[in-house]
């Protein structure tokens, strides 16, 4: 039986785990007993982390669309043709996009770049879940100066104070989730700031009640009761900073209630306070500024940049910060360096001997609804676009779609051209965790029938489009991102293999520090006498890496099979004044549509709330009408 070390490939907390193979087929997860952040601990997705490979309905062979039906082909062939209708866009103008994945490695997404920006000359790549995480970066990128939050995962459990802004951290990061309980354990304060109680909430000192998505509305509220206590004071650097003064006249007069005052007191005064903010915690349009206002909280009270002081924002699926770093977004070049660094494009001139484009792209939305010609990496639409299935119909309209992957996905299905991959556990690479921790994804078993590891099929396409990949292995990709990716130049030779991989990211510094006034109001007004949400939890159910493992899509199947339909979830006094019971079916009413689905009673939704599955967003999501909340009516059906 053979056993190798790799990586969980799941959310982004970055545990790591020993995958089991017997004579070529992968058979068990076990956790590593030794691992600095697992420490011996997987959660449920961790411990089948082997079982979607073996199971799922896997890619085989190249496939191609001939008369509306996917025929075998050679890869030869296949790849002819992938050049062939490429190329064809390409002269007639039109725009061609690449979609690299948060499911790929680094060194596919860095490939996806390659192919973008370097073989086919567009600044058209993004991948699907940027959108929702790029904001909260930004925001405190705009007060620390540096391109990720200081802190890492394990400061969680050295924490005396822990500012939680969920989702549902249990659910979405377990393994951060037990970091926070066993701060707890030792005597840490936790305060939650959400809509609906959750495991942590219910572990909290205090929950600050908010409304869905709009946790920024405590946090000038934080700062004021900070400014106004001379906790600030002290801060060094940040003290002399000119917009400390603007910051302060800005907020003068808020109105404080007392217990955001002494969450304010309690965070100012611990010795090592840390803030956890998860995607879907911040609106949209607020996200970015509330975030830049999380950030001036902890420089105005010094904890910005202090030993076991975090700021962890928690993306939501597995190598989204290793996309973002390799530069899997229109709008930055590798490194996630601004487009016009002119060293920078001096290195990829070198090294790619061409030109690369640095112009911005369309995002991942427009790319799907806008480009006749598309390539996805390793992503299932469904999962991941706001749009779920609907954005599958966008496809319809492109003239060649080009999916690599390793599972026979929706997205395969509706493609022109289909190349198999490697899955977890079949091919080599690195992942990025949350907290910047770059780590091995190993192979353990071989890719059943032809299919290859992604970043060999990525560089011979870029290969066939006049830009040369002589990789004689994994190791000659990775010599070309240590030169192109600032932050993997800092892994030093052999430390992926020698160690429990390398931490890149860069401490915060004093002179970065930038304040400045807090805008954050309210810009989603909702109006009705209910507010149905979208419980924002990341569908895990349509995600290949579950949906086709037999023990982790249990649950999910069992839903869909219970409610085919979709769902809503609403408080047992509310069930009751409409004078229904669960399972009975209710009418939902908004200015955008209308749904009638089944109700589900649940202790966790407040009064005056409907919280609708993101997972079912193709059938209820008219009444919300592409936004993530709604005022609703709500009737007995």
């Amino acid at each position: 039986m053979a056993t190798v070390l790799t990586t969980c490939p799941f959310c982004t907390c970055g545990c790591g785990l020993h995958l089991q193979a017997d004579h070529g087929h992968l058979t068990g997860s076990a956790p590593s007993e030794h691992h600095p952040v697992g420490q011996g601990k997987l959660c449920a997705r961790g411990w089948h982390a082997h079982e979607a490979p073996t199971w799922g309905p896997r890619l085989t062979r190249p496939l191609l669309r001939r008369g509306g039906e996917p025929v075998e082909v050679s890869w030869a062939e296949a790849i002819d043709a992938v050049v062939q209708g490429l190329s064809r866009i390409l002269a007639d103008g039109d725009p061609i996009g690449v979609l690299g994945s948060a499911r790929a490695t680094n060194e596919e997404n860095f490939l996806a770049v390659k192919l973008a920006r370097g073989a086919l000359r567009t600044g058209n790549v993004d991948f699907c879940l940027r959108a929702g995480l790029q904001p909260l970066i930004d925001g405190v990128a705009e007060v620390t100066g540096d391109p990720w939050p200081p802190g890492r995962l394990l400061d969680l459990e050295r924490s005396e104070f822990i500012l939680l802004f969920e989702g549902d951290l249990a659910e979405t990061h377990p393994r951060a989730a037990s970091l926070v309980a066993a701060a707890v354990k030792r005597g840490a304060r936790l305060v939650t700031v959400g809509w609906h109680q959750t495991q942590m909430s219910r572990l909290a000192a205090r929950h600050l009640p908010v409304d869905p998505g709009a946790g920024h509305q405590v946090i000038p509220g934080l700062l004021a009761a900070v400014l106004d206590g001379g906790s600030a004071d002290g801060a060094g650097a940040v003290a002399a900073d000119p917009g400390l003064a603007a910051l302060r006249a800005g907020l003068a007069g808020l109105a404080v209630g007392e217990p955001v005052r002494e969450v304010a007191a309690w965070y100012a005064s611990a010795a090592r306070a840390s803030i956890v903010v998860g995607e879907g915690a911040l609106l949209p349009d607020e996200a970015r500024d509330g975030a830049a206002a999380l950030a001036m909280l902890a420089a105005v009270t010094g904890h910005l940049g202090r030993a076991g002081s975090a700021i962890l924002i928690l993306p939501s699926r597995g190598n989204q910060r290793g996309a973002l770093e390799v530069g899997v977004r229109p709008d930055a070049l590798p490194g996630g360096v601004p487009l016009d660094d002119a060293a920078v494009i001096a290195k990829l001139r070198r090294t790619w001997s061409r030109e690369p484009s640095v112009v911005a792209g369309l995002d991942a939305e427009a790319m799907v609804a806008g480009c006749r010609g598309l390539v996805v990496v390793a992503e299932e639409l469904p999962a991941v676009l706001r749009a779920g299935g609907g954005g599958l119909d966008a496809l319809a309209s492109a003239s060649f779609v080009v999916v690599l992957d390793s599972f026979a996905t929706a997205t395969a299905r509706a493609a022109h051209a289909v190349l198999p991959v490697a899955a977890f556990g079949e091919t080599d690479g690195t992942t990025t965790s949350l907290d910047g921790r770059v780590q091995r994804v190993r192979e353990c078993a071989s890719p059943p029938g032809l299919a290859r590891p992604g970043w060999q099929v990525l560089a011979e396409l870029v290969t066939r489009f006049g830009l040369p990949c002589t990789y004689g292995s994994i190791g000659d990709l990775h010599r070309e991102m240590t030169d192109l990716v600032p932050l993997f130049g800092e892994i030093g030779e052999g430390q992926l293999d020698e160690s429990w991989g390398a931490l890149v990211s860069r401490p915060a510094t004093g002179p970065g520090v930038h304040l400045r006034t807090v805008d954050l109001g309210r810009r989603d007004p909702v109006e009705g006498p209910c507010v149905a949400v979208f419980d924002e939890a990341f569908d895990w159910g349509s995600d290949p890496s579950v949906a086709h493992a037999p023990t982790l899509c249990r649950d999910h199947v069992a839903r869909r099979k219970l409610f085919p339909t979709g769902f809503v979830e609403m408080n047992r006094a509310d069930a009751d004044r409409l004078g229904v019971r669960p399972g009975w079916a209710v009418r939902l009413t908004s200015k955008h549509g209308e749904v009638t689905v089944p109700v589900v009673v649940s202790g966790e939704v407040a009064p005056g709330m409907a919280r609708l599955p993101f997972s079912a967003r193709d059938r209820v999501g008219v009444v919300l009408g592409g936004r993530g909340r709604a005022g609703v009516r709500v009737e007995r059906a």
